[in-house]
């Protein structure tokens, strides 16, 4: 139940809901480019219907996604700037922004009611089907408005109620842990918990602790027992292959006829 009940499933929900709006007025408004190819510029520029079916797609995914996840950054970025240094025109072109999408989304329904209306067939079923689209589209701009939002809202939580909660959660950790501690408790601890003392809690944490504590100073000596025996090795290796004087060095010959090495800081006579 965890795994579904938290605040990371829930906003990535409205993440998904705000790609399949974006996703569903750019099949939409598709039409628009596909129509528009195959009637003015088909028969000069081929394949102009195909370029514009993905291009118009595009531009309005694009338009959906910005006003679901961003115009209310861009709204407190205007504002910000408008009460600093503006002339009262960045709010209105802010206003005409939001205005202009929407009038996008809301023609582009239109366009495809009118265009199932006239279609060839039952004009009732595509009455009927292009009210259902239009309807679906209305729900959906509703719907991504107040989505925007609240994920808004819950991406910018306040300081105190994001400290608030990792104060819960904190708390949340400790109690879930508890039952593990309580497979180490004495009987004489559980019979202490049970009657409402939970300073045995803290007692099994402390043991655990100082049994961690003592492992790694017992790793930390067999390590550094480990870095002496390898540099005593290389220093053994070292001597071991620095090369020896041969029998007939001349050194060996003056030292033997003098008594004394060359090196020494004797003087001969």
């Amino acid at each position: 139940m965890k795994l579904f009940h938290n605040k990371f499933v829930g906003k990535a929900l409205a993440v998904l809901f705000g790609l399949a709006a974006a996703g569903y007025f750019a099949w939409t408004f598709s039409y628009f480019g596909a129509w528009v190819g195959s009637t003015f510029l088909d028969q000069t520029l081929p394949g102009a219907a195909i370029t514009l079916t993905i291009f118009c797609a595009i531009v309005m995914a694009l338009a959906m996604l910005y006003a679901f996840f961003y115009i209310e950054y861009a709204r407190e970025d205007v504002e910000a700037y408008e009460d600093e240094q503006g002339d009262g025109s960045f709010i209105k072109s802010f206003h005409q922004l939001k205005r202009g999408v929407l009038f996008l989304e809301l023609f582009s329904l239109l366009f495809r009611f009118i265009q199932l209306a006239y279609t060839l067939g039952n004009m009732a079923l595509h009455i009927a089907l292009g009210l259902a689209m239009i309807g679906v589209g209305l729900a959906l701009l509703w719907l991504a408005h107040h989505f925007g939002k609240v994920l808004h809202a819950q991406v910018n939580a306040p300081h105190d109620v994001v400290a608030d909660r990792m104060k819960n959660e904190a708390g949340h950790q400790l109690w879930r842990g508890a039952p593990k501690l309580m497979k180490r408790m004495s009987a004489d601890q559980l019979k202490r918990l049970a009657d409402g003392d939970e300073t045995t809690l803290d007692e099994v944490r402390d043991m655990d602790d100082a049994e961690r504590q003592g492992a790694l100073t017992n790793a930390e000596k067999r390590r550094v027992d480990r870095q002496t025996r390898r540099e005593q090795s290389r220093a053994m290796a070292s001597r071991y292959l620095k090369p020896r004087r041969k029998p007939d060095d001349p050194a060996d010959f003056l030292a033997s006829h003098n008594g004394k090495h060359p090196n020494s800081t004797g003087n001969f006579r």
